[in-house]
């Protein structure tokens, strides 16, 4: 499975399309076997959900999205953790043991 973290700074970012990096761990039996990052394509109206899907992305960590882009990734059947916060590795952990707390509203802002 490949979950794909939104960040700045190694930090999970305010805002999913606006991040640098998404930093990409391969985990399997809740073991992470690899990470490496991807830089974020410029931004495109409806453009992440499709890429990350190119990328093999099953799961995505953020913390502030959009309902475009939420549904976006649950159409073409990528999970989504929203609203989280951290450092990406401390994020990752607590995502193995099942202890990442997330949820809430998606982001209203327009971009």
């Amino acid at each position: 499975m490949k979950v794909a973290l939104s960040t700045k700074n190694n930090m999970i970012t305010e805002h999913f399309g606006h991040c640098d990096f998404f930093v990409i761990y391969e985990v399997e039996d809740n073991v992470i076997q690899g990470s490496h990052l991807i830089k974020n394509p410029p931004h495109q109206k409806g453009y992440l959900p499709k890429f990350l899907k190119g990328q093999g992305i099953d799961v995505v960590i953020a913390g502030g999205i959009g309902t475009m882009a939420i549904n976006g990734l649950k159409d073409l059947g990528i999970n989504c953790y929203i609203n989280v916060k951290g450092e990406a590795s401390e994020v990752i952990e607590r995502y193995i043991n099942n202890q990442l707390n997330h949820g809430g509203e998606p982001c209203t802002d327009h971009h």
